[in-house]
């Protein structure tokens, strides 16, 4: 593995690796939000929220389309299931998340 994709495994990792951006991951495992819908479940205001999604966005954990004048966010390289969270890397790295 080369140095730059051992960064971007390091950013991705580094991603979502803090409180408010693991709740804005789970509240994305149930589908796409808007970043109101984000910072309510995250109970943060929407500015954090947008923050951490530009982080996230950068490393490519989210995505965001735009959706009239809302952006809607979903996860990327995501498989949720009733108990657990699955992220995958573009390089295969993969994390499992649990949901309780």
């Amino acid at each position: 593995m080369t140095a730059a994709q051992l960064k971007a495994q390091a950013e991705w990792v580094f991603a979502f690796g803090e409180p408010t951006r693991l709740k804005i991951v789970r509240a994305l495992a149930t589908g796409v939000k808007t970043v109101t819908e984000l910072a309510k479940a995250a109970k943060t205001e929407i500015v954090n929220v947008s923050h951490h999604l530009s982080v996230m966005k950068a490393a490519g954990v989210v995505k965001c389309d735009r959706d009239g004048r809302f952006m809607r966010y979903s996860l990327l390289g995501t498989k949720a299931t009733a108990v657990a969270i699955e992220m995958t890397h573009e390089s295969g790295a993969k994390v499992t998340l649990p949901l309780n």
